[in-house]
């Protein structure tokens, strides 16, 4: 697999402080569905692409941690 291919593929890290499971999902939407039918948290797509590629790094969530890796 090219480099390219891996960054188109793996985008956002999804972490549970919690129990220490880790996730890695392709679009901002899936980290939307996944963060809603795993742990019930309801945030718009667009609040998760908006904060993590202008205004922070990661965004902590009833702990549950999302990051944008490139």
């Amino acid at each position: 697999m090219e480099l390219n291919e891996i960054k188109e593929n793996y985008r956002y890290l999804i972490i549970d402080s919690h129990s220490g499971e880790s996730h890695i999902v392709k679009t901002d939407r899936l980290v939307r569905e996944f963060l809603e039918n795993t742990y019930d948290i309801s945030v718009s797509h667009m609040f998760i692409r908006r904060n993590l590629e202008t205004v922070e790094d990661v965004i902590l969530r009833e702990g549950i941690l999302i990051k944008l890796l490139w």
